[in-house]
C-alpha cells in the first residue's frame, strides 16, 4: 500500500501553506485583519484623487479601519462608489458624513467619518454622504491665496514703473556712474598702494628714530641727580627770597632807595633844578661864559 503523503504531496501541502501565510502576510502589512469581524457602509465621490484600496478610515485621527473596495460606475453622478470596512462595534448615527483629505504633502489620502448626534443610527451597506475637503495643501492655498490676491496689483504697479525707470535710461546712466565710481576707486586704490609701498616706509622710519630720541632724553633724565637739583632750587629761591626781604628794609642803601620817598623827591628836584639850568645856559650863555681875544674889560667903578 502506498503512503498517502508523498514526497509530492507534501512539498504541494508546503507551497499552499507560504501562500496562505504570504496572503495573510502581505494584508497584515497593509493593516487589514482577515481574523477581525468587520462592517461596511459605502460611500460616493466625484474623484478620488490617491484613494487606494486599504487606504485608513480614520474619526478623529483613529484608524477604525479601511477602504476594502473601489467602483466606478459611469451611469452615476457621482460615479465612484467605495466601500469602506471599519470595527463590527462601530455606530454610524444618520447625518454622519464621510470626508475625504489628505494627510499630508505628499499627496496621501485618507477617509474622516464625522458623527452626529443622531439617535437614529445606519444599517451594514447603507451609502454615507461623501464630502471631500482641500487637505493641507488645500487649506494652505486657501490661506495664501487673499493675500496674493492683494499683492498681484501692487506686483503689477511696481513691474510697470521698474518698465518705466527702465525704458527711461536711468538704470543705464546709473550703471554708468557706478562704472566711474569703480574706475575712481581703482585708481584710488593704486594711489593708496603706491602711499604704502613709499611714503609709509619713510613715515615709520622718521617714528623710529624720534622714538630712538625720546628714548634717549629719557635715559638722560634718568641719570639726572633730581634730589640735588632740587635742593639746589630751593636754595636758589631761598636767597631770592632773602634778597627780596632786604629790598624791603630800610636798613640798607638799596632798601633805601627803594622805600625812601624823600629820596626820590629831591633827586626829583636836583633833576629840576639842572633842567632849568640848562634851559638858561642856552638862553643867557653870556652871564656863565666870560672871554676876549685881548681879555676881559674892567668894569667901571
Amino acid at each position: 500500500m502506498k503512503k498517502f503523503f508523498t514526497r509530492e504531496a507534501k512539498i504541494g501541502l508546503l507551497v499552499i501553506v507560504a501562500l496562505g501565510l504570504l496572503y495573510f502576510g502581505i494584508n497584515y502589512l497593509k493593516g487589514i485583519n482577515l481574523f477581525k469581524p468587520t462592517k461596511y457602509f459605502y460611500v460616493q465621490y466625484d474623484r478620488i484623487d490617491g484613494v487606494v484600496k486599504t487606504s485608513p478610515v480614520l474619526i478623529n485621527g483613529y484608524k477604525i479601519g479601511h477602504v476594502s473596495n473601489i467602483d466606478f460606475d459611469y451611469t452615476k453622478n457621482a460615479p465612484i462608489t467605495l466601500e469602506i470596512s471599519v470595527d463590527k462595534h462601530l455606530i454610524v448615527p444618520k447625518g454622519s458624513y464621510a470626508e475625504l483629505y489628505e494627510t499630508g504633502m505628499l499627496g496621501d489620502k485618507a477617509i474622516q467619518l464625522v458623527l452626529t448626534d443622531n439617535p437614529d443610527m445606519h444599517q451594514i451597506g447603507d451609502t454615507l454622504p461623501g464630502k471631500t475637503s482641500g487637505g493641507l495643501i488645500g487649506e494652505i492655498v486657501n490661506s495664501l491665496l487673499p493675500p496674493i490676491q492683494k499683492v498681484i496689483p501692487q506686483v503689477d504697479s511696481t513691474l510697470l514703473a521698474l518698465r518705466k525707470v527702465i525704458e527711461s535710461g536711468a538704470v543705464e546712466n546709473s550703471m554708468k556712474n557706478i562704472e566711474t565710481t569703480t574706475q575712481e576707486l581703482a585708481s584710488m586704490s593704486q594711489s593708496l598702494k603706491k602711499i604704502v609701498h613709499t611714503d609709509v616706509p619713510v613715515i615709520m622710519k622718521d617714528v623710529s628714530t624720534v622714538t630712538q630720541n625720546l628714548s634717549k632724553v629719557t635715559t638722560d633724565l634718568s641719570k639726572v641727580d633730581l634730589e640735588k637739583t632740587l635742593i639746589s632750587l630751593n636754595e636758589t629761591l631761598a636767597n631770592l627770597q632773602l634778597a627780596s626781604s632786604k629790598f624791603n628794609e630800610k636798613s640798607n642803601t638799596v632798601g633805601l632807595l627803594l622805600n625812601d620817598p624823600s629820596l626820590y623827591l629831591n633827586l626829583n628836584a636836583t633833576m629840576d633844578s639842572s633842567n632849568k639850568l640848562l634851559i638858561d645856559l642856552k638862553e643867557n650863555p653870556k652871564r656863565y661864559i666870560h672871554f676876549s681875544v685881548f681879555g676881559a674889560k674892567k668894569e667901571k667903578k
